[in-house]
């Protein structure tokens, strides 16, 4: 694959290019990728930037191909951890074949012109540009690390793939209509050993927050220092430890019994090999064998269960309806929206997440058949998807 072999001879078309000049601590919105008509890329390059030294870098692909809105998500940790963030205006939800080849050119491109520390390249994106990130990384072989941010893989979780070299850290809201699917790649990540971590805040299927990213930055930079990719200090790594503790006490603290718990299970596997930890885990044991933890796995565990049968019978209707458009009966999808909410708007906070999570998805369904880079649908099933998404969110 094209992508693969020009990464694999980075280090030796890695040059700096005498013609361009961009400014640190600026974002660049439309920069030409040469050999191209009409691709462009939104370039950021941190404060720290020196152009005559190797720099690291993250590449990330936007959904809609709003290169601004990528760069501008990673500013923050770009600052603090020094890498160039590239995002493309082209790059969005559609085919394959498509984005592989827009992103072949842009890294052609980006490292022709940038110093780029080999060993330190990053891939991060959200929702379908969250799944192009991995399968980008998953082609190219060595990549550092992958942001997944609102979405997993380009495959099932379920399906059988080698483990990878790469670090993989998951960024989901937990209203995201893919947060189960994250949950379940989480897991699958712990049976092959994958070098993984889940990252969950409140909120929808969105760009996270900046304070969610730079934790995912942090988790990223200890494992690069495991790996012998970066050297950090002793007193870097305690900090680190301590930030994350703190993170889980305040979490704990303010009655987040599941959020206190990723937390310290992530403190645990994250430096359980350097320091001894005794404590953390008798605390993690004490929250386990509570009540309110119990209770509130319990809640989530059956708000999960019952997102899968609304969505599955939402998707089922919803694939037979769309193939039949002049069939369609609206009145069974206002009946069975208008019980969804009413059985589940006043009901306990999994369950109202299940609910966004459930609508979202419906919408998402209907919004992604109206893209003419995945679907050919006539003006009949457009129709259709219109109608639908405004009988989920009416206004």
């Amino acid at each position: 694959m094209r992508i693969t072999y020009y990464i694999f001879i980075l280090g030796f078309i890695g040059q700096l290019s005498a013609q361009q000049t961009f400014e640190p601590g600026k974002v660049i919105d439309s920069i030409a990728v040469s050999n191209t008509i009409n691709e462009t890329f939104a370039l950021y390059l941190p404060t720290s930037f020196v152009a005559s030294q190797a720099s690291p870098i993250l590449f990330i692909f936007e959904p809609a191909g709003r290169g601004r809105l990528g760069v501008e998500t990673f500013i923050q940790a770009a600052d603090t951890y020094g890498h160039i963030l590239v995002c493309s205006n082209n790059s969005r939800n559609g085919p394959y074949e498509r984005n592989l080849n827009i992103a072949a050119n842009l890294f052609d491109h980006v490292f022709s012109v940038f110093k780029i520390n080999e060993d330190q390249m990053y891939f991060a994106g959200f929702s379908g540009g969250s799944r192009l990130a991995w399968a980008l990384a998953f082609a190219a072989g060595n990549i550092a690390g992958v942001i997944a941010c609102g979405a997993g893989r380009w495959k099932a979780p379920s399906a059988i793939l080698p483990k990878q070299e790469f670090s993989y850290v998951g960024i989901c809201g937990n209203r995201d209509m893919n947060y189960r699917e994250m949950l379940d790649i989480k897991a699958y990540q712990e049976q092959i050993n994958q070098d993984h971590t889940l990252i969950t805040f409140e909120g929808g299927h969105n760009w996270p927050p900046a304070e969610e990213i730079a934790k995912a930055f942090d988790w990223l930079d200890i494992e690069a220092h495991k790996k012998g990719i970066k050297v950090k200090t002793d007193n870097e790594l305690f900090r680190s430890y301590r930030h994350n503790y703190e993170i889980a006490e305040k979490a704990e603290a303010n009655g987040h019994i599941l959020k206190a718990v990723e937390n310290y299970e992530r403190v645990l596997s994250t430096y359980g090999s350097m320091y001894t930890l005794d404590t953390v885990s008798a605390r993690l044991k004490v929250i386990k064998k509570g009540s309110s933890y119990k209770r509130a796995l319990k809640d989530r565990t059956l708000a999960l269960e019952k997102e899968k049968h609304w969505t599955s019978t939402f998707y089922e209707r919803f694939t037979t309806d769309y193939n039949q458009p002049d069939k369609i009966d609206m009145q069974w999808w206002e009946k069975k929206i208008t019980q969804l909410n009413d059985k589940y708007a006043d009901s306990g906070i999994e369950f109202q997440r299940m609910l966004e999570r459930v609508q979202y998805n419906l919408f998402a369904i209907a919004f992604s058949r109206k893209n003419p880079l995945l679907y050919q649908s006539s003006e009949a099933q457009k129709s259709f998807c219109t109608e639908l998404g405004k009988l989920v969110y009416p206004y």
